[in-house]
């Protein structure tokens, strides 16, 4: 997630990873529109009529969305590890992503949640009579939250759990894990095998704990998380991984479409995600086999086409990863601001979401861009707030090389 650019200055990167992180903060922007009118889930601000179509998109992008971020934070990972010692390293990791999760919380989280608040009733002062209340109890029955910023406080946590990890790879000559884990892979069909972690946690920590984006109770999602983290960490500096993602992402490209269809039909006949089957039966350790793998694969899928069709510089590229991290911060802000206004109109869903789209989409590329002018607000963003790198090689930055 975090700004790429001073580690160009010590070492060649992979475009791909930068454009393709460019394209997922897009992505994640969608997500959050089609959340506004998504009948199976009750977001932050939602329209009073739904649309089935509209909520799909957010029901084909949830499963890997995120943990394809985090695979490409795990790549950035290995770079910043190059040129860094471990206490360099933490110092990076407060700047890019402690001080931007603490302001961002404090100066970005407030207003979604009085919007939510005063939208639903609960609160009919103004926004300056509400901050005190920001800090009274823990979200969703409180007002104290970290809303979308949950994913830096993830991978902050992450980065120095698996610090150690890491260090161990870098001087480790031959590491007898990574080395079996490339054998296991180099058959056909191999790459499906990182799946299995995925599948395991996915069937056993789902059940036991309900908490979503608490750090101290997440812990179904910090295992898949936390493996994405590792997988792009791995992928970065061994080259049989980004080998073996060469060949098959094709063949992964039709498991991940045959699983988002299987879960557009699941929802649209209402079988999931209200009746996901009882914990430990038959049909639960199956439908999250499918979920794991068919993220995994959406996840080898979109790590293939970039690396096959993300790998150029251009302008406009070099500013969409300049600027994705930024964009990350403020995009839900501003898309809740505009829903609050947008869903209270006498129109149609149709006309509701192209408004929202187009509102929220000028509102973060004009926010984003002011910010960025802020004289010294570069160091509060994490170094995100910064100016496109100008042009630089390719020749080092072949989409081939892992």
């Amino acid at each position: 997630m975090s700004s790429t650019s001073s580690d160009r200055s010590q070492g060649p990167r992979l475009l791909y990873v930068d454009n393709l992180r460019a394209l997922v903060i897009v992505l994640v922007f969608f997500t959050h529109v089609a959340e506004v009118f998504n009948p199976w889930d009750e977001w932050h601000i939602t329209n009073d009529v739904r649309s089935r179509a509209v909520g799909e998109i957010a029901v084909v992008l949830a499963p890997w969305i995120m943990p394809l971020v985090m695979l490409l934070a795990g790549v950035s990972t290995w770079y910043s590890l190059r040129h860094r010692t471990n206490g360099e390293y933490v110092r990076e990791r407060v700047v890019r992503v402690l001080i931007p999760l603490v302001v961002g919380t404090l100066v970005l989280v407030p207003p979604q949640v009085y919007l939510e608040r005063r939208l639903r009733g609960e609160f009919a002062g103004s926004f300056v009579a509400f901050l005190p209340r920001f800090f009274d109890g823990i979200y969703p029955r409180g007002n104290l939250s970290w809303h979308h910023l949950w994913f830096l406080a993830h991978l902050f946590a992450y980065s120095l759990v698996a610090l150690p990890l890491f260090r161990h790879w870098q001087h480790a000559r031959n590491d007898r894990v990574v080395a079996r884990v490339a054998r296991v892979c180099a058959g056909p069909f191999g790459i499906f095998w990182l799946a299995l972690p995925l599948v395991i946690e996915r069937q056993l920590l789902w059940g036991l704990f309900p908490e979503r984006h608490m750090l101290a109770a997440d812990w179904s999602n910090h295992a898949l998380l936390f493996v994405a983290y590792i997988y792009g960490y791995i992928l970065a500096g061994a080259a049989w991984l980004g080998a073996d993602i060469d060949t098959e992402w094709r063949y992964a490209l039709g498991v991940a479409v045959a699983m988002s269809v299987g879960m557009v039909l699941g929802t649209w006949f209402g079988l999931i995600p209200g009746r996901i089957p009882p914990p430990y039966t038959g049909r639960y350790l199956l439908f999250w086999t499918v979920y794991a793998v068919g993220a995994w694969a959406w996840m080898v899928a979109a790590l293939g086409a970039a690396r096959r069709w993300l790998g150029h510089d251009t302008p406009p590229l070099r500013y969409a990863h300049a600027m994705s991290y930024v964009w990350y911060l403020v995009h839900q802000p501003v898309i809740i601001g505009a829903a609050y206004v947008v869903v209270r109109w006498e129109t149609g869903v149709p006309q509701k979401v192209a408004a929202l789209l187009a509102i929220s989409a000028a509102a973060t590329l004009v926010t984003s861009e002011l910010l960025r002018r802020v004289p010294g607000l570069e160091r509060v963003l994490g170094g995100a707030a910064q100016r496109p790198a100008r042009a630089h090689s390719t020749r080092a930055h072949t989409p081939r090389a892992a």
